[in-house]
């Protein structure tokens, strides 16, 4: 989501998967950004021997911009530091709002959101003050993308709403698309599908006005994950469709490799598995044409996770197996982490506990070296349902407790579904080992957290495990409401799965 442009400098074991000419440009980049940094420091000499403290500013600023396009973000902002200081002393409002917002960018890069949320509140200030509608509707744009950068959705939503009218109120067509979109993304996100799909579908017709392809396919295939969220299957697939015929149209591939993905996903949904394989296979034959191994992994994933729902367990080994095979190859660590979780899983569904124990410790290890909190919590709850199964309950709870002490450091949705979950877990060991008075507390945990979190097969899972607590201890009647309740929202469950195979078919 940030706006700063970055020059990425890979290590050296990928490079042999990185075009000889791409490296020759990359490397004629930088040099090129090095002369302009050479050029920029002999204005800033020439303007300080003159006495030019406006020219110095200038000179500032465009070295900060240099070393920013290169990637040294701490350098870029002890130049434009100096550039804000000269800025103020010759009260040029305009360079400081600027140079504010080349602070604000050099910031974000670095992770330090507070500094960079401060100065793109002066920058916004400032072009306020000035009326200058532009600034503003860029400073306005900025701070939106700066709290979803760091997952802040509901704080983002307010600054993408303004920016929205200004562009609206300035006939900016394509600053206008680009709040949509924004909006739509930030809204998906929040979970507000109906939100977003209105949303996506302004930036859809402000596309098709501007005769963006690039962007409508973008829209149709936003607008189709937001249909599949709400279970519109017919429409989400329908858009998936236009997506992969614009993606076609322009011949690129990315596109088309991303919208037969999300055809496949659509079909899995609609438990049609069988067609799903088919486009899964056509996305694995673009891949392996496109001589692109990252995306030939991807395809590899999804044909495993599809023959895995059809209990196909040895092809989705055989598939999976591929796909980690790819992903080390790749040195892609986030993608290995993710691979190894794959094939535990299938392990799982055999019945291979000390397999899928293997598979999930190495995905703890790959999560640990990529310092990511969400998915060190999946591999630790995936080491705990091993455990569990194996009947090793004390190890199990020892995972499950490490679990929920990292999913009190994520704050989204779904991490509040994986700590009920988690306390599901932990009350099934109890369970196991008798100590139901604890399981009771760890169910009750869970239900709260369903009912909260508005997840019927969650609220069903915990009344299944509050009602088994309370009737092995003898609380029969307070076991009869967990289970009344829990054919309440059975039926529930049940209504609604009716209800979506009538859309489907």
């Amino acid at each position: 989501m940030a706006l700063s442009t970055k020059v990425m400098i890979a290590t050296t074991k990928c490079q042999k998967d990185v075009p000889a000419q791409i490296w020759v440009l990359c490397i004629s980049f930088l040099a090129i950004l090095m002369q302009h940094t050479k050029l920029h420091q002999a204005h800033l000499n020439i303007a300080r021997a003159l006495g030019d403290k406006a020219g110095m500013g200038r000179a500032y600023g465009n070295i900060g911009n240099a070393y920013s396009a290169m990637g040294r973000y701490e350098q870029a902002i002890k130049f434009h530091k100096q550039e804000l200081t000269i800025s103020k002393e010759v009260n040029d409002r305009s360079a400081e709002a600027s140079t504010h917002g080349n602070l604000a960018v050099a910031y974000q890069a670095l992770g330090m959101h507070e500094m960079a949320l401060l100065h793109y509140h002066s920058h916004l200030n400032i072009a306020q003050e000035l009326k200058d509608t532009a600034g503003e509707a860029c400073a306005l744009c900025n701070l939106g993308n700066c709290h979803s950068s760091e997952g802040e959705f509901s704080q983002a939503v307010p600054y993408y709403e303004s920016f929205l009218r200004l562009c609206q109120d300035i006939s900016d067509v394509e600053g206008e698309a680009k709040a949509c979109h924004f909006l739509g993304y930030a809204h998906y996100c929040l979970g507000n599908y109906k939100d977003a799909i209105h949303y996506y579908e302004q930036d859809l017709e402000l596309a098709k006005g501007l005769q963006d392809r690039l962007s409508m396919g973008r829209a149709y295939c936003n607008l189709g994950l937001s249909h599949l969220a709400l279970g519109d299957f017919q429409a989400a697939l329908e858009c998936q469709r236009y997506f992969l015929a614009v993606a076609q149209m322009m011949k690129h591939l990315q596109g088309k490799f991303r919208a037969l993905g999300n055809l496949g996903d659509v079909l899995m949904k609609m438990k049609d598995p069988n067609q799903a394989v088919k486009v899964y296979q056509k996305q694995l034959i673009l891949a392996k044409q496109s001589g692109d191994r990252s995306l030939e992994a991807v395809a590899y994933g999804a044909l495993g996770l599809c023959h895995r729902q059809m209990q196909c367990f040895d092809k989705a080994l055989g598939y999976h197996t591929q796909e980690l095979t790819l992903r080390q190859e790749l040195s892609d660590v986030r993608g290995e982490c993710k691979a190894h979780g794959h094939l535990g899983a299938v392990h799982i569904s055999l019945g291979n506990y000390t397999n899928a124990m293997k598979c999930y410790e190495e995905q703890l290890e790959r999560a640990k070296e990529l310092r990511d909190c969400a998915l060190e919590t999946q591999a630790l709850g995936n080491l705990g349902i091993s455990r569990l199964n194996m009947g090793h309950f004390e190890d199990a709870i020892g995972y499950f407790e490490q679990q929920l002490a990292l999913l009190e450091q994520l704050g989204n949705n779904n991490a509040l579904i994986d700590k009920g979950r988690a306390y599901g877990n932990l009350g099934d060991c109890y369970d196991a080992l008798g100590d139901f008075e604890e399981a009771i507390k760890c169910h009750e945990q869970y239900l709260a957290i369903a009912l909260k979190g508005q997840s019927l097969r969650d609220q069903e899972r915990a009344y299944r495990g509050l009602g088994n607590s309370h009737r092995c201890i003898g609380n029969l009647q307070q076991a009869l409401v967990c289970f009344e309740k829990r054919l309440v929202v059975s039926h529930e469950l049940e209504t609604r799965a009716q209800k979506l195979l009538l859309m489907v078919n």
